[in-house]
């Protein structure tokens, strides 16, 4: 039987290898908040101990915000409501914010005029946000600076894209991915005719799974001066006169044609030796649908 000594020194002892957050420093305890999505914070971080609680209580912490969808046992809505927790911590203050997988209509809408900051949005395969809701939303958004956009749901619509560089003259870095849909390579919808006729600021351009043509692509090289990276995926090609293509190479820094690219590997890395797809095959295939 355990006498009372014991108990004391058993307790003594966890109390000694128990971690003490409030002894850590505070450059290595941002370290580790950075790491955390925004779920894992409001639902466990922020109540480890005071000091993180009133860390997370500033609202220039909130300026980023990551909701990653399937990372969490959560039904949609509720993640929905932990986004938009997050939101209102940021008293207007938000610059950067990610959501995967649970994005709607309806939660846009409800960030509508409390983001007027924002300066990267970015809308990973969340099949509740449509074209619609897309552009309304990026009507509230004068300072955003980068946008990507992947979407399951196939083709953005030529209205969206016209929107969206209307309502965002700072625009800088735009992304659109539908290369997820298999439809969505057949032909093209005009869509990006609009990139060349309404960003003129246009630094950096992705492209995956919407089918260019060369009027498009000559309407984007024209328009926008300033393009320093270009990246389409192969299916989006075929259709293009290769000395268009030697045009994009010679004209753009970072120009690249990429043979497979993952639309679930978000990050990704391009240009990869081997995921470059040569000039000579496009040159073949453009003759052949010629």
């Amino acid at each position: 039987m355990a006498t009372c000594t014991d108990r004391i020194t058993k307790e003594k002892d966890e109390s000694m290898t128990k971690p003490n957050w409030l002894e850590l420093p505070i450059d290595l305890t941002m370290n580790i908040l950075q790491r955390l999505d925004t779920v894992d914070i409001l639902r466990s971080a922020r109540n480890v101990c005071p000091l993180w609680r009133n860390i997370y209580k500033d609202p220039l912490k909130w300026r980023t915000i990551l909701i990653r969808g399937l990372d969490h046992p959560f039904r949609i809505d509720r993640l929905g409501k932990i986004c938009r927790c997050a939101i209102d911590l940021s008293c207007g203050l938000l610059e950067d914010i990610r959501i995967e997988h649970i994005g709607t209509d309806d939660l846009l809408e409800d960030m509508a005029h409390r983001v007027s900051h924002l300066q990267r949005l970015q809308l990973f395969k969340c099949d509740g946000v449509k074209d619609e809701g897309l552009a309304e939303f990026v009507k509230t958004l004068p300072l955003l600076e980068e946008l990507d956009y992947v979407s399951r749901r196939g083709h953005i619509s030529k209205e969206c894209v016209e929107v969206i560089g209307r309502c965002c003259p700072l625009l800088k870095s735009l992304r659109l991915d539908t290369e997820g849909c298999c439809h969505s390579v057949c032909h093209g919808h005009g869509e990006a005719i609009f990139i060349g006729k309404t960003m003129p600021g246009l630094c950096h351009l992705k492209l995956f799974g919407i089918v260019l043509t060369n009027d498009e692509l000559l309407t984007i090289l024209d328009g926008c001066p300033l393009l320093e990276s270009l990246h389409l995926s192969k299916y989006g090609c075929y259709y293009l006169n290769p000395d268009l293509v030697k045009r994009c190479q010679v004209q753009i820094k970072d120009f690249k044609i990429l043979q497979n690219f993952q639309g679930v590997d978000y990050e990704c890395s391009l240009g990869v030796e081997g995921d470059i797809l040569d000039i000579d095959f496009l040159s073949l295939v453009y003759l052949n649908f010629s």
